[in-house]
């Protein structure tokens, strides 16, 4: 298994029929899926079955956060392991081991997000950095949350460092990692401060919220076919594919985030920008309300039209990119739209 085949999901795609599938992406349905696509999808997710690592670190999770429940964990899966989006240089041997890798980054990051987000618990923010940092600092080990965190970043760290292409790749994965520490500061301002949303610094700074080039990263570590002189155009594919992984996220949880008062979302900063409600409204309205007034307008089909000429943008980078197989990622990219619409309300 290679990652290049996109799981045999509903409605899937081969490379072949890629150009096909393209026409149909040309119009928006996929922003809609009829009741079985939908509950074809979700059983994948349901029957999806994870490791003993992520497992273990998905109980201990839910005993000392609990703000995510596990079906994120399985969904999580899916998409990283069976939808195509894994690089196709990733050598089968770290094939399963890089899609945990990814799960357990997540889980990492979902803590750091929720922190930033939901608790807005500054002080912890400030202390699981410092662990990410300075894995060696000494913590208290009284405090669960910190020793956790420890123990979860320890583990990944120490599997990412046996990829083959650990060493190559660790500087580029060291300096993106830096941008989603900066987007998860800026979701706090943001909290902090709802007036200041703008939709060009969600497209900036919140997009590295997804953690697509930390994915990826990934998957060139354990790539030793990977031909370096591919780098800046696959980087470029990576700034596409995080833009899209974003709005994606964006429209399946943002009502979520409304009872959660968590306005870090293009789909708030498009609400502002189009007057469709404004920052002291967001304070006073109820969540209903505000749900009902944004699906009155064309937000989803503002976002979903953004998506599409990210998608086109990422297509015409094909050519250039000889070592991985792109339209196997494109797919792959179709596929997780559809995972991100089938979810809508359960992440």
């Amino acid at each position: 298994m290679n990652g290049l085949n996109p799981g045999g999901m509903a409605g899937s795609f081969d490379s072949a029929g890629l150009q096909q599938n393209q026409i149909q992406f040309n119009d928006l349905s996929f922003g809609s899926l009829n009741d079985y696509e939908k509950k074809e999808l979700l059983m994948k997710v349901t029957d999806y079955q994870v490791s003993e690592d992520v497992k273990y670190f998905a109980q201990e999770y839910e005993k000392v956060f609990n703000m995510r429940n596990q079906f994120l964990w399985k969904w999580l899966g899916v998409v990283y392991g069976d939808t195509g989006v894994t690089l196709s240089t990733v050598k089968d041997q770290y094939f399963k081991s890089a899609t945990d890798s990814k799960i357990i980054l997540t889980m990492a990051f979902s803590i750091l997000d929720d922190v930033s987000e939901v608790t807005k618990d500054e002080e912890l923010l400030n202390k699981i950095i410092n662990i990410i940092k300075n894995p060696d600092a000494e913590i208290n080990e009284n405090d669960e949350k910190t020793s956790f965190f420890k123990e979860i970043w320890n583990h990944f760290i120490t599997t990412l460092r046996s990829y083959p292409c650990y060493n190559e790749y660790k500087d580029i994965f060291w300096y993106d990692f830096e941008q989603m520490i900066n987007s998860v500061r800026y979701n706090m301002l943001v909290n902090k401060k709802p007036e200041m949303i703008n939709l060009q610094d969600m497209h900036n700074y919140d997009c590295h919220n997804m953690i697509v080039f930390l994915l990826n990263g990934i998957d060139l570590m354990a790539s030793p076919g990977f031909n370096k002189k591919d780098l800046p155009h696959i980087r470029k594919a990576f700034w596409h594919a995080q833009q899209m992984a974003r709005i994606g996220n964006w429209l399946s949880t943002w009502k979520r985030e409304v009872k959660e008062q968590d306005f870090c979302s293009g789909v708030f900063a498009y609400a502002f920008e189009k007057q469709i409600i404004d920052a002291d409204e967001i304070k006073k309205l109820g969540d209903d309300k505000i749900i009902e007034k944004i699906e009155q307008s064309d937000m989803k089909k503002h976002f979903l039209n953004i998506w599409m000429e990210n998608y086109g943008k990422l297509a015409s980078l094909k050519e250039q990119i000889q070592s991985v197989n792109m339209e196997s990622y494109l797919i792959g990219l179709q596929n997780v739209i559809k995972y991100h619409m089938a979810s809508e309300g359960l992440k």
